[in-house]
């Protein structure tokens, strides 16, 4: 399907000046349902990936449960019931306490609200080990190419050069309660408590690759991170424009547009809705296919906690956000239950370590919503 669908685009292209406007609509359709073909290649990828983990898991010992079985099962039961095997489950190192959600465990459920994050489901995702601080190597100005003869000299350039961009994961608590009866009675109670965790996780986790301030263990937020992407401003103080949507869009280099989206909130998407194509007022500048809504022929993905439409405000994003944006989640995401201090409940304290840091400044734009 694919391959069908760049041949019609190859053709419409070809035309070059002598594209009609239903050909140009035609070729921006194309250009969405080949974006999301590559979506479910890379779900059907990742669930392949998935299976032959599983297949290839040998097990401990023949015949017997696996090594990963067994640490599932164990830490199943440490939830339920506060049995301890300390040969299966992990103890934390450190001073938070608790064990350590084993990764069979673990991965299946970042995965899991990874994919209804519209923010974090578009990021570059690193799993970290170890240390809670992670160097990420970016370009801080382009390389510099130079011409000479065959056999003339070369002279050393100094361009590019090089940074470390810092992606902290900081620690992200919760605090659920259950009682000792519901653990005995809910058969699967423990994966509830699992799912409450790290749904909260998510939750708070979302908000902040949002607006995060970058300061008191929270990371940049893409739409505040204004001093490292470049910006471009509306045409009126508190509101936006149809031709701000154009010059954001031409704004950013052509060869971040291939995998670009739009970012906003449901009600900034309400807006532009509103809005008309610029000199074509039967033309609306949104256009609703069955699939979503698109800008420009990119896709628009709605984010709840994206800035609303006010005077200095950033409420919309466009770009490459796997190329723009980092993010960090380590794999020791731990839980310390405590039946004592809260009886009759059982505490459940969930801790977390996650981060963010924008990573290629040049991969995405913010656009303003004033003109000061």
């Amino acid at each position: 399907k694919a391959e069908e669908l760049r041949a019609a685009g190859a053709a419409i292209a070809d035309k070059g000046e002598g594209i009609t406007n239903e050909e140009r609509d035609s070729l921006l359709k194309i250009t969405g349902q080949l974006e999301e073909l590559d979506r479910l290649r890379v779900e059907a990828r990742d669930a392949e990936l998935d299976e032959a983990r599983r297949i290839a898991d040998a097990g401990s010992t023949p015949g017997g449960p696996s090594v990963e079985d067994r640490s599932v099962a164990a830490y199943r039961d440490f939830l339920r019931s506060g049995i301890e095997d300390r040969t299966a489950i992990q103890a934390m190192n450190d001073g938070a306490g608790g064990y350590v959600v084993p990764e069979p465990v673990h991965g299946p459920l970042i995965e899991k609200y990874r994919r209804v994050s519209p923010l974090l489901e578009n990021t570059t995702v690193f799993q970290m080990t170890g240390d809670t601080t992670l160097y990420l190597p970016r370009k801080d100005a382009h390389g510099v190419v130079a011409n000479a003869p065959e056999t003339g000299s070369r002279s050393e350039q100094t361009e590019p050069t090089f940074t470390n961009g810092v992606l902290q994961a900081w620690d992200y608590y919760t605090d659920q309660r259950v009682t000792q009866q519901f653990l005995d009675s809910v058969d699967g109670a423990e994966d509830l408590i699992l799912n409450w965790i790290y749904g909260d996780f998510a939750e708070q986790f979302q908000a902040d690759l949002a607006t995060g301030n970058g300061s008191g263990q929270k990371p940049q937020g893409i739409f505040t991170a204004s001093s490292t992407y470049a910006t471009t401003l509306s045409g009126s103080a508190g509101a936006l424009t149809n031709t701000s949507f154009l010059t954001t869009f031409f704004a950013l280099p052509q060869k971040y547009r291939a995998n670009t989206k739009w970012y906003m909130s449901p009600a900034t998407l309400s807006v532009a809705l509103g809005f008309a194509f610029p000199n074509l007022n039967n033309t609306p500048l949104v256009e609703t296919r069955a699939d979503g809504f698109y800008i420009l022929g990119k896709r628009v993905v709605e984010v709840d906690d994206a800035p609303a439409i006010g005077a200095s405000n950033f409420p919309v994003a466009f770009g490459d956000l796997a190329q723009a944006y980092a993010v960090g989640i380590h794999k020791q995401a731990s839980i310390l239950r405590d039946p004592y201090t809260a009886t009759p409940l059982i505490r459940f304290y969930g801790l977390g370590r996650m981060g963010g840091t924008p990573w290629n400044k040049d991969a995405l734009r913010l656009l303003k919503s004033n003109n000061a």
